[in-house]
């Protein structure tokens, strides 16, 4: 592991909870996108788990202002994960990003900053003007599923910048800190699916561990919940004064 910086004391580095596994095809999280059919790899350098070593480097990077552990995160994933075959073929790194009032508050995007230092390692170009979120939805650390994936709808758009033509037949691989139940990811997925023949894999430095059954029904029950309010909404707006 390399600590050269030391922005994590060797004691803490160990106690990180690597995610053991190095099935990036197969995996439970890629297996509950299966309709996603370019999705090639989903995921993770660590496990995340609540008051753990990994959930206070995520909180530090987050909302403690220490910017530079972004780039050594991104740093070690690649360093530990570089001959797993995560990266291989891959064309561009695209964090997700930030809206604009929350990157001005915080002064940086923590997903950029790990994806510059995968970069370092790799020669992957990073990429910040493909995607744009037009949505600064509120905080989704304390949100019930079925509620995030509400929150999550529509939140990414093309950046006024962004060459759909440029991006055909690319393996582009979206990059973020943490997932949980995997709806922003999700989002963006859905339009980057836009360009033809484009690949898509995903990397998060961390994962929580997330019962898909639970998440399945959590998805058609606030499906079902917006079918049903959107159909209220137009008895209502319908209905004689």
């Amino acid at each position: 592991m390399a600590l050269d910086e030391q922005l994590v004391c060797p004691h803490c580095a160990s106690t990180i909870a690597f995610n053991a596994s190095r099935d990036w095809i197969t995996n439970p999280r890629i297996t509950r996108w299966a309709d996603h059919k370019r999705l090639m790899r989903v995921g993770a350098f660590a496990v995340y788990y609540r008051d753990s070593t990994v959930a206070q480097m995520v909180h530090r990077l987050k909302y403690n202002g220490q910017y530079d552990l972004g780039q050594w995160m991104g740093r070690l994933a690649a360093t530990e994960l570089g001959e797993s075959g995560l990266f291989d073929d891959v064309d561009l790194l695209l964090p997700i990003p930030l809206s604009r009032s929350r990157r001005w508050k915080r002064g940086y995007n923590q997903a950029a900053l790990i994806a510059r230092g995968i970069s370092e390692l790799t020669g992957i170009p990073v990429r910040t003007d493909i995607l744009c979120r037009q949505v600064d939805n509120v905080s989704q650390t304390r949100v019930e599923f079925w509620q995030r994936y509400v929150n999550a709808r529509n939140i990414f758009a093309w950046h006024r910048r962004a060459n759909k033509e440029e991006l055909r037949g690319k393996h582009v691989m979206l990059v973020d800190d943490v997932m949980t139940t995997g709806t922003t990811m999700l989002s963006a997925m859905q339009v980057l699916e836009e360009v033809p023949e484009l690949r898509l894999s995903v990397f998060v430095w961390s994962w929580t561990h997330v019962n898909p059954n639970r998440m399945l029904g959590s998805v058609l029950q606030s499906v079902a919940a917006s079918v049903d309010t959107q159909e209220d909404e137009q008895q209502q707006s319908e209905a004689p004064e």
